[in-house]
């Protein structure tokens, strides 16, 4: 990944997010979330970046440049694996609903996801089908 528009574009991907989702995190329009993928912006402010970089749990060293430095790599996020698998378009729908709710409610919904989890498939027998 050679250039800024590229990297985010990726990191945003391999994220889950929209560019509606990352424009509303940001409190910036979708439109300058485009601009900035598309390479239309000459710049993005530096509070929109660092804001970005921590969205995107990505280094805003590799972000900005593409390269991470030895020191760094110890304590930040690596860069997105080009051949990592990017979500389904039933994973974003599921992702996108679970931002929407309540902190108190999506950690429920965490609860019985793991209880689930750990009722199918359990046996040999599998009470989920």
């Amino acid at each position: 990944m050679n250039t800024l528009t590229q990297r985010i574009r990726v990191a945003r991907k391999q994220a889950g997010l929209s560019q509606a989702d990352v424009a509303k995190a940001l409190r910036i329009s979708a439109s300058a979330v485009n601009q900035w993928e598309l390479g239309f912006s000459k710049s993005i402010k530096l509070e929109h970046f660092f804001a970005l970089a921590r969205l995107l749990r990505q280094d805003p060293q590799w972000l900005a440049t593409g390269t991470v430095f030895p020191y760094v790599r110890q304590t930040q996020a690596t860069p997105p694996k080009l051949d990592a698998p990017l979500l389904t378009r039933e994973e974003k729908a599921i992702l996108h609903h679970i931002r929407r709710l309540p902190d108190p409610t999506r950690k429920g919904l965490l609860k019985f996801l793991r209880v689930l989890s750990d009722t199918c498939g359990s046996s040999d027998t599998d009470p989920c089908g």
